[in-house]
């Protein structure tokens, strides 16, 4: 394949390199899509936020709340262009997924349409509601994803959601999700994203692409702490919902703690249960703060080439690549067969100093998972064919 003229990314490569310890380390890490390692604005704004609660309590608390929470929503907002307003907390993914679904107003004899090579943060909320008559339907997967083809294929009078994962974990293709946004719109269906491995990865904008609800945990492409993430529902969604869960944050008055009143917010507050975990929220300020100012764009653009040398590399020493080709459809996972024990061969990697993942199909049949950030260089993803070469000898 052929490979763009890009040579450096739009910001100070070497400059992020040393915000995180796994390069100052000598490691190359290409495991994003499994656990993004901290950078260490983030770990820094962790350490401070639990410092300053062990000295301080409730007074911290308030405090770090004050100059955490207000700011996230308003640059979470930026990130995912949608209102702030619009955003909420959650500790995952599939918490993010099961409080859309289960509080979208579905009916028994409805169903959702989604592909067959979801992860199952994608999938078992959605199934989870066959206790309740609403049908799951499989779309099967076509070029690594879901495609508007297979859409009009499985569609019918009762489909009433497309879910879908911004990029797939498994085959890193890269959904079109504006086209899949317009589809949804055309046919009058609720459109639910799993950003997990986009949101800090790819440009996302909620308004302009269609999407009405959306969730991503924040330790993969948001570069911030596990048990910690982000959802977002549209303000047009959220008066049709029914929040499946109720707080002492998520109704009106809600600081006069004996005068109970089950009347929600209007925006996505209504969807704030409690305590706020601080030191993952200022983490993830951290995180998103530094996203913000790479630039999502810069940062495909940069992913997308150091997947398109890998890809190169790997095909010239004549491994399958399931990964789309087309720079269009694919961000910062690549994904191959191979013929070994990919356990093994993830072993060997780790004994070279390289860090990425094994994976099996729904047959077991093995591959390996390459996934980058914006930190990695092209040096970083050129060691994998080389030691591929090697490890082959041995």
């Amino acid at each position: 394949m052929q490979i763009d003229l890009l040579t450096k990314p739009a910001y100070d490569l070497a400059a992020l390199r040393d915000q995180f310890e796994v390069s100052q380390r000598g490691l190359v890490y290409l495991n994003h899509a499994g656990m993004s390692p901290l950078p260490i604005p983030v770990k820094n704004a962790m350490i401070s936020a639990i410092e300053q609660m062990a000295s301080d309590g409730s007074l911290a608390y308030n405090r770090i709340f004050d100059q955490t929470v207000p700011p996230l929503l308003e640059k979470t907002g930026q990130l995912l262009g949608c209102d702030p307003n619009e955003v909420a907390f959650v500790e995952s993914t599939s918490m993010g997924i099961n409080l859309i679904a289960n509080s979208l107003p579905l009916k028994a004899g409805d169903n959702i349409l989604l592909c067959d090579t979801e992860f199952p943060s994608n999938v078992y909320p959605w199934l989870n509601l066959g206790r309740k008559g609403i049908e799951t339907i499989e779309v099967p997967t076509r070029s690594g994803g879901l495609s508007t083809e297979g859409l009009e294929e499985y569609r019918n009078a009762h489909t009433r959601v497309v879910a879908v994962s911004a990029v797939q974990f498994f085959s890193g293709r890269r959904e079109d999700l504006t086209l899949i946004g317009q589809y949804c719109k055309d046919h009058g269906l609720w459109f639910v994203v799993d950003a997990m491995q986009a949101a800090g990865i790819i440009p996302i904008n909620m308004l302009k692409m269609g999407i009405h609800a959306l969730a991503a945990g924040g330790q993969k492409a948001l570069l911030g702490p596990p048990g910690q993430g982000i959802t977002a529902i549209r303000s047009e969604l959220v008066e049709q919902m029914s929040p499946v869960f109720a707080g002492p944050l998520s109704v009106h008055d809600w600081e006069h703690w004996l005068k109970y009143d089950l009347r929600f917010l209007p925006n996505a507050r209504r969807f704030d249960m409690g305590t706020s975990n601080l030191a993952g929220l200022a983490g993830l300020l951290a995180a998103v703060t530094l996203i913000l100012e790479l630039g999502t764009a810069n940062i495909a653009d940069w992913v997308t080439h150091l997947s398109d040398v890998v890809i190169a590399d790997l095909e010239m020493l004549g491994y399958r690549v399931i990964t789309p080709q087309p720079p269009d459809d694919h961000a910062h996972i690549v994904t191959f067969a191979v013929d070994r024990n990919p356990s093994e061969l993830v072993a060997g990697f780790q004994q070279h100093g390289i860090i990425l993942r094994a994976h099996e199909d729904a047959l077991g049949n093995p591959y390996l998972r390459i996934s980058s950030h914006a930190y990695n260089s092209v040096e970083d993803v050129q060691r994998v064919g080389k030691v591929l070469e090697e490890l082959n000898y041995e």
